[in-house]
Formats: C-alpha cells, sequence, structure tokens
C-alpha cells in the first residue's frame, strides 16, 4: 500500500486504516470458518471489523465477519452492515444473550471500559473481568 500525502477526510483515513495487509489475507485465507468481533463497536471495532471482512474477501473465502455489541449508536450498525459485516445487538454482560450467540471457530474480544469509568467503576469492573471470564470454560 502507497501512503498517501495527505488524508482527505475520515472516510478516506477509515480506508487506508482497515486495507488488509498481505498478513491478514493470508490469516484469513487459512480461517477455518466466521470470524465475531465481541464490543465491535469500540473505538477499533468498526475498523479491525471492516479490515477482516476486506482480507476475507481478498482471501476469497465467504466465512462471516460477525459484529457484536449493544449498538448504541444505530448509525454505526448500519454502517458495519453496508461494509459487509453481519450484526448482533447483545448485551455482554446478559449471560443469556450471549449464550444465544452463535459459535465461530475465531473470537476477537474487543469489549472492555477504560474510558468514562469515574464514578462508576463497577461496571468497569464487570466489563473488564466478568464479560471475559464468563467465555472462559
Amino acid at each position: 500500500m502507497e501512503v498517501p500525502v495527505s488524508i482527505r477526510d475520515v472516510a478516506h483515513l477509515e480506508e487506508l486504516l482497515s486495507e488488509p495487509s498481505d498478513a491478514a489475507v493470508e490469516a484469513m485465507r487459512q480461517a477455518t470458518g466466521d470470524v465475531i468481533v465481541l464490543g465491535v463497536a469500540g473505538k477499533m471495532g468498526p475498523t479491525l471489523a471492516r479490515m477482516a471482512r476486506r482480507a476475507m474477501d481478498a482471501a476469497g473465502r465467504s466465512h462471516r465477519v460477525i459484529g457484536v455489541s449493544r449498538f448504541s449508536s444505530p448509525n454505526q450498525q448500519r454502517t458495519l452492515e453496508t461494509f459487509g459485516v453481519e450484526t448482533i445487538r447483545c448485551d455482554l454482560l446478559d449471560e443469556s444473550a450471549v449464550a444465544r450467540l452463535p459459535e465461530v471457530p475465531h473470537v476477537v474480544f474487543m469489549a472492555g471500559r477504560k474510558f468514562g469509568s469515574t464514578g462508576n467503576e463497577p461496571l468497569t469492573w464487570a466489563m473488564n473481568f466478568l464479560v471475559p471470564s464468563a467465555s472462559t470454560p
């Protein structure tokens, strides 16, 4: 990928950031099934999911890339879907909702809480400890 002299706008930046490397394309070529990104609506999740979808397409694979989040912004959910990322609304603190998520061989855990934690430390603890430990056998 050739690095541009300037970045025109946010859409151009997102295009550049989601461009899959050769290694990402090769990883998707070797993927044995779908990829699910938990916490996809965070700071890095949308770009990562879009890059995974682009890498999957470049590898000629038809596996799904699924993004999971509460999606407090419906616009973000629609944007991911326009890029070919399937989306599922799910509160990862709701064990019954998590149990209904599809079982897939490749899980990327992006859920967590850092910003805005002051004053709501119990939620931060739950998101950073309970949610990841719930998926451990």
